[in-house]
């Protein structure tokens, strides 16, 4: 099938909110390869530096935003309602991503897999240096695990967005496992390898991490962190047993006791509390601003003068918002479907209002404290180890067990108990995760075909068979270009020449 390069004729003002500096951040956090063979807190410098590649709005921003956006549930303005797209994620919403990276926001697979592989050769320089860095002791050696860690965190986000399911075709095209440091031939030109071999080294990554931290700090990934994301590979692997087992280890009990709590989750996500097990914390100096992933949700915790959820005049939403409102760019929205999955109660239902139906209801899921973009922002919350210990235990068949695991959640976020089908379980994970990162690869893992219902002719892309070759971004340009490894054939099959 030939590439389609699908540029929408848009005459629309480009991140006029920002400056260039913006677009052009260079992280401080470099240090040089010979600092790092030898010297822990050189190293720690670098493993700063992965972090950041891994907070960088080209990659977790965009990242999260993309995932949500090929799903269901989540749509995006228009721009017809006086609410500009100003470019960001339309070509994701509306599955046409291209591998090129100019103009940057019609291909943002190409800044999402160059910022994912910053980190990993960040993480692989200290990870080739452990035998020989000095001092040797505890923060060595959590600090050669957050590496490991950090490296399966991003091999698997490249897995999710850029391969095909497990649960699909293990043997179909993975990833490049880079796993040498540096700009060499060996580190560059890399095979693309199968999706069972990327989730071999996932695996060993994460069990690296696991069997290595001894810190518990949230701010970095951590044991804790490392059961929960094992959990969430072997999900997607369709190994049930070793899911449970580590989504057990991560959550440690199922009673609710260790769940955020309702005022918790309706205050916004911005401040990390007992049940984020790792999470992204941006603070005044160090958030993306405008380009955090909060500036793409509208917070505003009260709506003067309408009933939540209602139709607000558009001229009210400057005029009578309350002082605490932040609204950065809003571009993401919720499809009215989606809505009303939601009962009354259920403090999961962040929808403050909408101008236009047809525009997407405003989120209010995610926060900003002190001014816009300035957030945490979590990676491993434990309620994702509820929804994968219910599954598990539903796919082995004990399903009294998932029932219990499943109406714990739901009861403590104010929603009646259902059932533990696979399809509760589905929309359950939907209505707890969105926003999050986990619409595409649900879909994708369990073999759905997308079914945007509600949405307006805007999305694009309404329906897809199930595995369609479509829910893969294609590899980028410079990657085919430059990597001597890879031919027309290693393309992602809807965009190959």
């Amino acid at each position: 099938m030939k590439t389609k390069y699908l540029l929408l004729s848009l005459a629309l003002p480009f991140f006029f909110s920002c400056s260039s500096d913006v677009l052009d951040q260079i992280p401080t956090t470099s240090v040089s390869d010979e600092q790092i063979y030898t010297d822990v807190a050189a190293a720690k410098t670098a493993l700063m530096g992965a972090y950041a590649q891994l907070g960088d709005y080209r990659y977790h921003t965009l990242a999260m935003g993309t995932s949500d956006l090929m799903g269901e549930d989540l749509t995006m303005t228009s721009g017809a309602y006086g609410f500009p797209t100003y470019n960001w994620l339309i070509f994701s919403y509306q599955y046409a991503q291209t591998p090129v990276d100019d103009p940057w926001w019609t291909g943002y697979c190409a800044y999402i897999w160059r910022y994912a592989y910053k980190s990993i050769d960040q993480a692989n320089t200290i990870i080739a240096s452990k035998e020989t860095m000095l001092p040797d002791g505890a923060e060595k050696e959590d600090m050669i695990a957050q590496a490991y860690g950090l490296r399966g965190y991003n091999f698997l986000m490249l897995t999710q967005l850029y391969a095909r399911a497990y649960t699909d075709q293990p043997d179909s095209k993975g990833i490049l496992l880079r796993l040498n440091p540096g700009s060499t031939e060996e580190s560059e030109n890399v095979p693309r390898t199968t999706v069972k071999e990327a989730y071999a080294q996932i695996i060993s990554d994460f069990t690296y991490l696991y069997e290595h931290s001894n810190g518990s700090d949230a701010q970095f990934i951590n044991k804790r962190a490392a059961a929960l994301l094992l959990a969430r590979t072997y999900l997607n692997m369709a190994d049930y047993q070793n899911a449970e087992k580590y989504a057990t280890l991560a959550v440690e009990k199922y009673d609710g006791s260790n769940l955020m709590s309702q005022s918790e989750y309706r205050a916004g996500f911005k401040d990390h509390n007992k049940e984020w097990l790792w999470f992204f914390n941006f603070t005044p100096n160090t958030s993306n601003l405008y380009a955090s992933i909060p500036s793409f949700y509208w917070y505003c915790s009260s709506f003067e003068g309408y009933e939540y959820g209602a139709k607000i005049a558009p001229g009210d939403v400057e005029s009578k918002a309350s002082a605490d409102m932040l609204k950065g760019y809003s571009t993401i929205r919720a499809a009215a479907s989606f809505v009303n999955m939601f009962e009354t109660g259920d403090c999961r239902k962040l929808f403050p209002g909408y101008v236009y139906e047809d525009d997407g209801y405003f989120i209010s899921k995610f926060g900003h404290r002190e001014r816009i973009g300035d957030a945490e922002s979590p990676f491993c919350r434990i309620a994702e180890g509820y929804l994968i210990k219910a599954e598990c235990e539903l796919q082995m068949g004990n399903a009294a067990t998932a029932k219990n695991v499943l109406n714990t959640l739901q009861v403590a976020r104010g929603a009646t108990p259902t059932d533990a089908t696979l399809d509760n379980i589905w929309y359950e994970r939907r209505k707890e995760l969105y926003g999050e990162g986990f619409a595409l690869n649900d879909i994708k893992r369990l073999q759905k075909p997308l079914n945007r219902v509600g949405m307006d002719q805007w999305a694009g892309v309404k329906q897809l068979p199930a595995n369609s070759p479509r829910f893969m971004l294609p590899i980028p340009n410079t990657e085919m270009f430059y990597n001597k490894q890879l031919t027309n054939e290693d393309q992602n099959e809807y965009w190959r020449n």
